[in-house]
């Protein structure tokens, strides 16, 4: 390693083929490698600034990009779906590209694809029975939003990811979670992602502020108590192996409650919070119990904090969630878009994938176009508007 390495800040950690293993992740290029049983010292001692740069597990770790010194080459993805644009470009235009030299023409080259397909190759609508679809069909230009919008950020955000700030503590703390449920529409939200979420809370609240997280599939509470002693948090969470799973690391900091919100929240637990935080649900009904349930626990008064993570354009209803923000009194303060990393599930890319086809996009470059790793969702800090 000819340079100072760092952290990848797409590190996560999984089970392999038993509890036995564990492999070490980089998200966004997705590879891996196992761990020996000194691995997360090894990566620990790196983070510190004191590790042995020689070691050759810490080598296998910089080739398998968990371990970053600022000389690797653009994950394959990115190559492929620069080989798609110019083969697009051209069968348009008849220009013959050469491949991309930096992230600036990658950029510009996504520009140049996007408005040749808007021109060309956008899906039609479904034009059969309503009910047998979802939203994203029968308004499929949201899609094409979705997935330009989606490269975009990554090459802005993630492509080229400075970052040395990743807790490798938490990336250990977290691995080894239940196994992710569709039945209650979990979508782990990367370690980084989960611990910047955290930082943000505890920088904008008191000590002594009193936090309450509504569904913490994605483990903000238990950040937020090993990021710091100044808060106190709550949970309440439908899952049970998530309940128990976080009853086994609380240590009494902090309190979990297993509890559908769809009943609305405990009585004991109304306008008794500083801050509420949630990431709720796509689908109308429910972003708009989630909604309510946290505004309902929020004392009321003008420092009351919503901290709500979501992406407006996936939403079932996108203008609904504006319209249930202001009915329910909750104003943006602050929005930060593409805040938070969720891992592109394959059985979402296929989905997506099939719906362009079904409504006619051709397969290149769309293929490619979706080849993202991550899904992305704006953060945004709501006051409560108090009469």
């Amino acid at each position: 390693m000819s340079k100072v390495p760092r952290l990848s800040p797409h590190l996560d950690a999984r089970f392999g083929n038993t509890t036995q293993e564990v492999l070490l992740i980089n998200l966004a290029f997705g590879t891996r490698i196992l761990a020996q049983e000194d691995s997360w010292d090894k990566l620990q001692a790196l983070q510190n600034g004191d590790a042995d740069l020689s070691d050759k597990w810490l080598e296998r770790a910089h080739r398998a990009r968990l371990v970053l010194t600022g000389e690797e080459d653009w994950p394959d993805f990115v190559h492929r779906m620069d080989l798609s644009m110019r083969e697009y470009i051209s069968s348009h235009t008849g220009e013959v590209l050469e491949a991309a030299a930096d992230r600036e023409e990658l950029l510009n080259r996504l520009a140049r694809t996007e408005k040749l397909y808007r021109e060309h190759s956008m899906p039609q609508p479904y034009q059969g029975p309503a009910e047998h679809v979802g939203p994203l069909m029968t308004k499929p230009v949201r899609l094409v939003d979705f997935i330009f919008d989606h490269c975009r950020a990554f090459l802005e955000h993630d492509l080229e990811d400075q970052s040395e700030d990743l807790d490798v503590h938490l990336v250990k703390l977290f691995f080894d979670r239940p196994a992710l449920k569709l039945r209650y529409e979990q979508q782990f939200c990367i370690p980084r992602t989960t611990q910047l979420r955290a930082r943000r809370i505890i920088d904008a609240l008191k000590p002594g502020s009193r936090v309450l997280v509504l569904g913490d599939d994605d483990l903000v509470g238990l950040a937020l108590v090993e990021m710091t002693d100044t808060l106190q948090v709550d949970i309440l969470e439908l899952d049970a192996d998530l309940v128990a799973f976080l009853k086994e690391r609380s240590n009494n900091r902090f309190t979990i409650l297993e509890h559908n919100l769809r009943h609305g929240v405990p009585d004991s637990m109304k306008d008794k919070y500083d801050a509420v935080t949630t990431d709720p649900p796509y689908a109308d009904d429910g972003m708009r119990f989630f909604l309510e349930c946290a505004k309902t626990s929020l004392k009321k008064n003008d420092e009351s904090r919503l901290f709500l993570s979501t992406f407006p354009g996936l939403l079932e209803s996108p203008e609904k969630f504006w319209s249930d923000l202001d009915e329910l009194g909750l104003h943006i303060l602050q929005q930060q878009n593409h805040f938070s990393r969720y891992v592109y599930n394959n059985m979402y890319r296929v989905q997506h994938l099939a719906a362009f086809r079904h409504l006619g996009s051709p397969i290149n470059p769309t293929t490619d176009l979706i080849g993202f790793p991550f899904l992305y969702a704006h953060f945004f800090e709501c006051g409560l508007k108090v009469d």
